[in-house]
């Protein structure tokens, strides 16, 4: 006899977060002393700005193994050439790369254009030979992008004198804010924006490589003719807030159960904004923090506000008259490692439970750092940023924000084809039926959020049916003869989260055991707490800590009557 279940789990305190991987790197460049020679300004914050990059990639989980740091003397154009080739052929298939630089921005003079680029460290004379150009930061990224499932380039400078002028300068000297700009580049190029439509942009750059823009992030500390702003005792003012919000003072604005890059930035932009509030009398304004790119990414995985045991009440059984027994044999690709399903136990209940809610459907190591020392640049007392009010969501917009945010982690090198056999089901009648192709090797995981939006299932793999393999170019029907999933209601639309992985994921992250014959679906609950455990739990690097990268693929299918 076959059987429907849709049994209850219960969600249980999370794992470790912000775990170290050995597949992910960070490539970490400051130049804050450069030679007399090249007659540049020194910057005093680089040096906290390389403690602060540290910080970031700990939070990313890059083991200080995995970091490289060029630094002045060492930061030479020619070194930091080979230092991304040394990358490019140490990253894997799947891995997680933060580059990181901070020092002077400038533009020369090159025939009729002005080129614009990062100031390297040289003995001699700076010379438009020296810039390290975006053209040539793309061209050194494409060969880590093309295999890295995500990689983020921040860069602490600005390519543009903006306010700063000689009249200027020396006031910001006396405040010790100094602007991150060779005051000594071509005076013609100076006053032209940087993402005016006839300059060229790092992103623009990598895409002209064809780099799939979801697998890349460009944070930049300025925008256009605006200033990047560094301090000796806080390092740039832009990477200082941003890692004081990527380690945990940013806020989850959708409440999907997870910080993207996106709400990192608006943390810091807040802070930066008070933090040159004092100077604006004087002219100096903030600069606009800039994320082009995947700016959904996720950066660092932290655990639920809420973490706790939830008991769910007993469902209310509905019975479902029993079907004959089919006996057809599961798709799979390999020799099936699965058992055959363990027959049901017996019981004087009905044979077929659902639980009441819907259930169906669908389709289409540095220490930890100290404070950081408080604001001693400005003529009057900082001015505490308003802190970030997070409006009340509803429910089922959270959740759906869950499964996108998710989805946005894809790699788009990693194609899912989901085909669903029909584009409503009718409650009480049908069943969930699709079929799924995949690009690459990998596991299959399904996620449903039920149209009255109170759990989030996992509906495969389950305790009936653990072998969710599926091999390159090969088509799965899902669920198998041994499970069904049928629609009973409320009317609504299911959304329905379909991955596949290159490693497998580790469901205890998510329950307190793994599913059995006996409560084959495990479940969330759709809270904040059950929200960030479904990201954690699909978005981690899998259990064989090597791939990163998932292809997946929402679809939704509505409940009718």
């Amino acid at each position: 006899m076959k059987y429907l279940w849709l049994i209850s789990a219960l969600l249980a305190s999370q794992t470790a977060w912000s775990q170290e991987s050995s597949n992910r790197a960070a490539l970490i460049i400051g130049i804050g002393q450069y030679s007399e020679a090249s007659n540049t300004d020194t910057l005093y914050g680089v040096p906290v700005d390389i403690l602060n990059a540290r910080r970031m990639a700990k939070e990313m989980g890059i083991p200080n193994s995995n970091i490289v740091e060029l630094r002045d003397s060492q930061a030479t154009k020619e070194n930091i050439q080979r230092e991304f080739k040394k990358l490019a052929e140490k990253v894997k298939e799947g891995d997680r790369v933060f580059i990181y630089h901070s020092g002077h921005g400038t533009r020369y003079q090159q025939g009729s254009n002005c080129l614009q680029g990062l100031q390297t460290y040289t003995t001699g004379k700076f010379t438009v030979t020296d810039i390290l150009t975006e053209a040539e930061i793309a061209a050194f990224t494409k060969p880590i992008s093309e295999k890295a499932d995500k990689v983020i380039v921040m860069i602490d400078a600005c390519f543009s004198g903006g306010v700063i002028n000689s009249s200027t300068r020396s006031i910001s000297d006396r405040l010790n804010i100094r602007p991150k700009f060779n005051g000594n580049s071509s005076q013609s190029c100076e006053n032209i924006g940087v993402n005016q439509i006839n300059t060229r942009s790092l992103l623009s750059e990598i895409k002209r490589f064809g780099v799939h823009e979801e697998n890349f992030v460009q944070i930049a500390a300025a925008n256009n003719n605006e200033v990047s702003w560094d301090t000796k005792e806080m390092g740039g003012l832009a990477t200082h807030t941003m890692t004081q919000c990527l380690m945990g003072e940013s806020s989850d604005l959708n409440r999907s159960g997870a910080i993207s890059l996106d709400e990192v930035r608006a943390c810091a932009q807040i802070k930066l904004n008070a933090l040159m509030k004092p100077h604006e009398k004087l002219g100096f304004l903030p600069s606009t923090i800039q994320i082009k790119g995947n700016r959904n990414l996720i950066p660092v995985q932290r655990p639920p506000t809420v973490v706790a045991v939830v008991t769910p009440e007993p469902p209310k059984p509905i019975v479902v008259a029993p079907t004959p027994p089919v006996i057809v044999a599961p798709v799979v690709v390999a020799p099936p490692t699965a058992l055959p399903p363990t027959p049901p136990p017996v019981s004087t209940q009905p044979p077929v439970v659902v639980v009441s809610t819907p259930p169906i459907v669908v389709t289409p190591e540095p220490l930890e750092p100290p404070p950081s020392p408080p604001v001693q640049v400005v003529v009057q007392p900082p001015i505490k940023p308003e802190p970030i009010k997070v409006p009340p969501i509803e429910p089922v917009l959270a959740s759906l924000a869950t499964l996108k945010d998710i989805e946005q982690q894809r790699n788009p090198r990693r194609v899912v084809d989901v085909k669903v056999s029909k584009p409503a089901m009718k409650i009480g009648k049908d069943s969930l039926d699709l079929s799924i192709k995949s690009s690459h090797d990998g596991y299959i995981y399904m996620i449903l959020l039920g149209s009255d939006a109170k759990s989030f299932y996992v509906l495969y793999p389950n305790g009936l049916d653990k072998n969710n393999v599926i091999k390159a170019g090969q088509t799965v029907r899902v669920p198998k003869p041994d499970w069904e999933v049928k629609a009973v209601g409320p009317v609504g639309t299911n959304n329905l989260l379909v991955m596949v992985s290159d490693s497998p994921r580790k469901l205890n992250t998510l329950t307190m055991a793994e599913p059995t014959a006996a409560e084959p679906f495990t479940y969330a609950l759709n809270d904040i707490g059950g929200r960030s455990a479904l990201i954690n739990f699909l978005t981690n690097s899998g259990s064989d800590g090597k791939s990163e990268s998932f292809g997946a693929k929402l679809v939704a299918i509505k409940e009718v009557k």
